[in-house]
């Protein structure tokens, strides 16, 4: 819980950061983060200190999966910060999160998620693409390690 207490924090820390030079961009995401498919917004954290090669982004997402007929339908909330490495058009993703997940039988759990991953960004285009491994881990009842992965298409706005 202390982890999930400490990834919010910090996003909402960082939501309300804008300055001129910020970059924003939205994607669907099929598999992932966010379990079967999600809808994702990213923003950068901290541009002016984007270098050539390395900048961070943390990212907020929303998708609703089927649990199972104890919990439910899950709305799935995926948080993430990431950094991207690398020159014009190929990326290094990487990237470490929560997943949060309230059910509509009134459950809750969460996810921790990671992301290593591929990301093709066209500096003359708005359009990018992302292929990730995107392990699902959880450490509520035992630890556990669920392979996962996911792409995406994403619009990308300056």
């Amino acid at each position: 819980m202390k982890s999930v207490s400490f990834t919010l924090m910090f996003l909402f820390c960082f939501c309300g950061y804008s300055q001129d030079n910020k970059i924003r961009s939205i994607y669907l995401e099929l598999g992932g983060s966010g379990g079967l498919g999600s809808i994702n917004y990213e923003a950068s954290i901290f541009p002016s200190l984007k270098s050539d090669l390395h900048r961070n982004t943390w990212r907020a997402g929303f998708s609703v999966a089927p649990i199972d007929k104890n919990n439910g339908t899950g709305l799935v909330f995926p948080i993430m910060i990431n950094s991207l490495i690398g020159r014009k058009n190929h990326l290094l993703e990487l990237g470490v999160g929560q997943g949060v997940t309230i059910t509509t039988r009134g459950s809750f759990f969460t996810l921790t998620t990671a992301a290593v991953g591929y990301r093709f960004e066209s500096s003359a285009k708005p359009w990018f693409f992302r292929a990730t491994y995107t392990p699902l881990i959880s450490y509520l009842v035992d630890f556990q390690v669920q392979q996962w992965g996911g792409i995406s298409l994403g619009y990308r706005f300056k």
